[in-house]
């Protein structure tokens, strides 16, 4: 019926054919069930999403995606959110939530080394940087949370500050080691990619911004843990006394452990509980089976991460090692 529709609608109106919400809804599903990576796709059904074509004053783009923010947080219960924009709206954050990098005049860098260059554009667009310290005073930190960057019909950047009421973070601590909530750690609850685009057809696309909700691991293995991200495994294995320990690397793994473990303790006491890497794959293996057969891409390094490999029945599965599994709508 669906396609007998979008048929008709083909052969009334001239040009391309504009989706309705509902149908532009049902499209943004689809591509999440059929998407090459993410292992929360079981639950693409219940995929929400919002419509904001036609919006194309920056600030009403702004506030439409603080607001999706706060639909995606709900308080702690993380709910999946495509937040469709018109094609005129540019995002230039990979994310709508991320952490400032600057560079130091010594050649340290301060905060995330992904993006310097977003924080460099960020800053010639008007932001002053850092965080509110002693009365108001602004000062840069490792977790500067960065502004919104947008762009509509190729005009200048605008930064949009997110207001600390739409930026859900957790500041990290571990039950067994009371220093690890001196090391400062921290984490935002909602990643929300903001650089995808939604085909509707061949010749229609529109930007959107995506938003699922994070695996323990992610947090524990890339963001705060990766030498190119935060590179805070050495800082931990020298507060366990395991810096230098033999085997080659072994005070890093203990020290990636503890992380892990003080990621799942702090979420959860902040009411979210990340679903382990282990966990998150029984609930896809599941999934699959209930996949018409076809030819589909898969994404190995997120489907199964590094901690899970070894536990997980998918690393055990029949498409083990395969680019492509038989799976798709």
């Amino acid at each position: 019926m669906r396609i007998e529709v979008v048929a008709a609608d083909r052969r009334n109106v001239a040009g391309p054919t504009v989706p309705t919400t509902e149908q532009l809804a049902w499209a943004a599903r689809v591509a999440w069930a059929n998407a090459d990576r993410g292992i929360g796709r079981l639950r693409w059904r219940g995929l929400h999403v919002r419509d904001l074509r036609g919006v194309t004053d920056p600030d009403a783009v702004a506030s439409g995606l603080a607001e999706h923010l706060r639909v995606a947080t709900r308080d702690g219960r993380i709910r999946s959110v495509a937040t469709v924009l018109d094609p005129g709206v540019e995002i230039l954050n990979d994310q709508l939530v991320g952490y400032a990098g600057y560079r130091q005049a010594d050649g340290t860098i301060l905060g995330d080394p992904r993006h310097i260059e977003l924080t460099t554009l960020a800053l010639r667009a008007g932001w002053p940087g850092g965080r509110p310290v002693d009365g108001g005073r602004l000062l840069p930190g490792p977790f500067d949370v960065l502004p919104l960057l947008l762009r509509v019909h190729e005009g200048p950047v605008i930064a949009y500050e997110l207001s600390p009421e739409r930026v859900l973070e957790v500041n990290l601590e571990h039950p067994g080691y009371a220093w690890f909530a001196e090391l400062g750690l921290r984490w935002y609850a909602v990643p929300a990619l903001s650089r995808h685009r939604l085909h509707f057809t061949d010749t229609l696309a529109y930007p959107v911004a995506f938003s699922g909700f994070y695996v323990a691991f992610e947090m524990a293995c890339r963001e705060l843990a990766d030498q190119n991200r935060y590179n805070a495994l050495p800082m931990i294995a020298r507060c366990l006394g395991r810096e230098g320990s033999r085997p080659e690397g072994f005070g890093l793994q203990e020290a990636a452990r503890v992380l892990h473990q003080a990621i799942l303790h702090s979420f959860g006491r902040a009411g979210m509980v990340p679903p382990t890497a282990s966990a998150r794959l029984e609930i896809y293996h599941r999934y699959l089976p209930r996949r018409k057969p076809g030819p589909r891409p898969v994404y190995r390094p997120i489907d199964v991460p590094p901690p899970a490999g070894a536990v997980a029945v998918t690393a055990d599965s029949a498409y083990h090692g395969r680019r492509r599994l038989e799976a798709a709508v």
